[in-house]
């Protein structure tokens, strides 16, 4: 038998399952799906925190230099870079290459080499334009002067100002860390669309060291180099990310890199990442931190309770309340908050007064929202505590306020009858990234239909049409309308229809 105590222990121990590594080869990466332990309660979705703005912001300065070992003009060019970055901390990021197909960059005898073949294809003309040299580099890809893409050291301050004023469609964040016992380094990219971005775009990551000494034309030994390209996590040109992106679209990717095989000392490591825009060829905006760093962490909400106990008929009628709070002095989006229960519970409880027009709701500094869970009566069951679940999405995590109710103040409502009515459960998980499981109940052969609505009301994906046995099933929906198209985050709901029931449930989707 199941008691409050129980219930609460339980609610401690939900908590997200840990990420298994793909250590088969020396650069593994993967889409992010955050996964819920399903524990002994309803199984649920824990989403990370994100690491990425949602306000409008400016561009960031993305600077590709081309240098080498045996180019004497090139420890200008490293001063002209480091003062850039440190004229403009958090905003301008670099990374520095030493392509094989220049004799600028083969390696002093005895001295490490840093050339690398990923490169190459960019230190190439008609691309850089009309012509190679060294020192230079790309600021954001752009052709500032058609058809030179490749910029001396004497512009890269101007056009590193022009970009920085520029309004970016979107923001980019990342976080990293790294398993020093299994030599396992992990990078979260995010991206957050802060307008419509028409066009296909795609994500670039590299790896770069810090504090290689080697020697130097044009400085003396020993000589320290930055930023120094060693491994990108994506094909030559990025891998494709999104196609017409939507203002409010959240997109995320997780790398995952294991070292063990190469000589980085990975805590002079730093990450890089930037969206390209195909249709220009130009980086839209992107993002640098150190391994082991994170660029940002929004607040989170703060809950009055984590659960709800009902021990009388009079908590029941008259509910209890719930306050989610915002701490911070930063603002705060609530995505999605449930207003009803999604289960097929022997206690359909609401939140009454609704305290919601519409999502995403922000929480200002300081502000706190009340919710009212009432339960109609009767509540029946077979066990002394009944529970379900309040799920309260914000932008960083899930939240979930456990309802328990003392199924002992209503024996006399009796045994609990069997559904005569077909039923449709909770997605599970919830929200979700990728793919959601859907169950659902017939209780006699006929004709069922489920659809999938976006909040407007407009549909979006056929899940099922057609004749079902008695019993129990399911379905899946991947996050695709019935086009194919992948649908943007937010909140959508799916039917059941059948001669019986029309029953109707939400779900949430989040990259």
């Amino acid at each position: 038998m199941k008691t409050i105590e129980n219930i609460k222990r339980i609610c401690i121990f939900i908590s997200p399952i840990n990420q298994q590594q793909n250590s088969t080869s020396m650069k593994t990466f993967c889409r992010s799906v955050s996964l819920g332990i399903a524990g002994l309660l309803i199984p649920c979705l824990m989403l990370a925190q994100h690491y990425v703005p949602i306000e409008p912001l400016d561009k960031n300065a993305i600077l590709e230099e081309f240098t080498g070992v045996n180019c004497p003009n090139c420890p200008a060019g490293h001063q002209v870079m480091a003062q850039i970055l440190a004229d403009h901390p958090g905003r301008a990021f670099c990374v520095a290459y030493h392509p094989y197909n220049s004799s600028y960059t083969t390696p002093t005898a005895g001295d490490p080499d840093f050339r690398r073949h990923f490169p190459d294809s960019l230190y190439m003309t008609p691309y850089c334009g009309t012509s190679r040299f060294m020192p230079s580099a790309f600021i954001q890809r752009r052709v500032w002067t058609p058809p030179e893409r490749l910029m001396s050291r004497t512009s890269w301050p101007a056009h590193t100002s022009t970009i920085l004023a520029e309004p970016s469609p979107m923001n980019v964040g990342m976080a990293t860390s790294y398993d020093e016992a299994n030599s396992i380094l992990t990078v979260v990219v995010d991206i957050y669309y802060t307008e419509d971005f028409p066009g296909e775009h795609n994500l670039m990551v590299t790896l770069a060291e810090n504090d290689l000494v080697s020697h130097q034309a044009g400085a003396t030994y020993p000589y320290t180099h930055k930023h120094t390209f060693r491994e990108a996590f994506v094909g030559q040109w990025g891998d494709p990310i999104l196609t017409d992106a939507t203002a409010g679209t959240f997109y995320r990717r997780i790398f995952t890199y294991d070292y063990s095989g190469t000589d980085y000392i990975i805590e002079n490591c730093e990450l890089l990442a930037f969206v390209l825009d195909n249709s220009s060829t130009e980086v839209i905006t992107g993002i640098g931190c150190h391994a082991g760093d994170t660029t940002y962490i929004t607040p989170d909400v703060e809950l009055s309770s984590d659960t709800l106990v009902y021990d009388n008929p009079q908590q029941c009628i008259d509910g209890q309340l719930v306050s989610i709070g915002n701490p911070t002095d930063a603002s705060l989006d609530l995505i999605y908050v449930q207003e009803e229960s999604l289960t097929t519970s022997p206690f359909p409880w609401s939140v009454d007064p609704w305290p919601f027009t519409d999502f995403p709701y922000t929480l200002n500094p300081g502000e706190s929202v009340d919710l009212n869970v009432v339960l109609p009566l009767p509540v029946e069951g077979e066990t002394v505590y009944l529970y379900d679940q309040l799920m309260i999405v914000s932008q960083v995590d899930t939240h979930y306020v456990v309802i328990a109710v003392n199924e002992g103040l209503y024996t006399e409502i009796g045994e609990q009858k069997p559904a005569d009515k077909s039923t449709l459960s909770m997605n599970y998980p919830n929200p979700f990234s990728s793919t959601t499981r859907i169950d659902y109940l017939v209780t006699k052969p006929s004709t069922v239909l489920i659809e999938v609505f976006n909040f407007s009301g407009g549909k979006v994906k056929t899940l099922v049409n057609g004749v079902q046995v008695k019993g129990t099933h399911c379905v899946y929906w991947n996050g695709l309308n019935d086009g194919g198209v992948r649908m943007p985050d937010g909140v959508y709901f799916y039917r059941l229809v059948s001669p019986d029931a029309t029953v109707t449930r939400r779900c949430v989707l989040l990259r």
